[in-house]
């Protein structure tokens, strides 16, 4: 029985569909990456929600919505923490990571959300996840990293592509070093030297 491929569809933007990009790229998941111009109406009646991102596995299974597909890929490697307290606090990462960082960055890097929204998310979240770092090494504590790490690494690498480098000089050593780690992954790497520029810096 033939086999196909997994691949993965969504725009040039990075935004929503970075994190499942690296996500996949960092297990070294060897996949089709579809980079959509548009979304026509007979695709778009193939697509659950009329929207993207969309994966579909080797056997056929189709999942949207971004963060389900990352915790799914993420289970196949047993990248979501030991402990039912570590998969709670991978949750919750998911949820401000996708929620509180990575849209309102977008919609600034857009021009419809106010710039001044950046200075609080820094001051609030990467705060945050770098005191969590310097307590515990990993975002979802344990002896691991999880998607939790991951995501955070994600947002961090974002914002400083949205061009906010300068907000983060010498301020965040451990989100440093997380930065590190994940761009020392091969397939991270490859990712990040290949994927095509939107145009649009967002």
């Amino acid at each position: 029985m033939t086999t196909n491929k997994p691949s993965f569809s969504y725009f040039k933007v990075l935004v929503l569909g970075q994190l499942p990009r690296f996500t996949l790229n960092y297990f070294g998941t060897d996949f089709t990456d579809n980079y959509v111009e548009s979304i026509d109406d007979e695709f778009r009646k193939t697509l659950k929600f009329g929207q993207l991102p969309l994966f579909v596995d080797s056997d056929g299974f189709r999942l949207t919505q971004t963060d389900a597909i990352c915790k799914y890929i993420a289970a196949k490697h047993d990248f979501l923490g030991k402990s039912i307290k570590e998969r709670a606090i991978v949750d919750e990462t998911i949820a401000a990571v996708h929620d509180d960082v990575i849209i309102p960055g977008y919609k600034v890097g857009k021009g419809v959300e106010d710039k001044k929204v950046i200075d609080t998310i820094i001051s609030r979240h990467f705060t945050t996840f770098e005191n969590v770092l310097a307590e515990n090494k990993f975002i979802a504590g344990g002896d691991n990293y999880t998607l939790a790490d991951l995501y955070v690494f994600v947002a961090y690498h974002y914002y400083k592509h949205l061009g906010h480098s300068e907000k983060f000089q010498n301020k965040f050593p451990h989100l440093e070093a997380l930065q590190a780690h994940f761009e020392s992954n091969k397939g991270i790497a490859e990712y990040i030297k290949n994927r095509p520029d939107s145009g649009r810096g967002i």
